[in-house]
């Protein structure tokens, strides 16, 4: 079954998940971004803490937060959304 289409990116930008890894999971996503653009409408963020520190780095992707994400991890996520339409 195919993902829903990307539609939002946001980021925990507290000190916590900061620290913790989302300081480099930013730099990631400009890198992917340097070379695949996001979909029209797709809306990137970054929030303050919503209280989920001990599970950071926390990203959240279309109303879906994923809890210890690596730059590894926000790869296989950008992939997985950002290909929904082929097959």
């Amino acid at each position: 079954m195919a993902p829903e289409p990307l539609n939002s990116i946001t980021i925990c930008m507290g000190s916590s998940c900061f620290s913790r890894g989302n300081n480099r999971n930013i730099e990631v996503i400009q890198e992917h971004l340097a070379t695949e653009a996001l979909p029209a409408g797709v809306e990137l963020t970054g929030h303050l803490c919503e209280g989920h520190c001990k599970a950071g780095p926390n990203v959240t992707i279309n109303g879906k937060m994923y809890h210890e994400v690596d730059p590894i991890v926000i790869i296989g996520l950008l992939h997985h959304y950002g290909h929904h339409s082929e097959g």
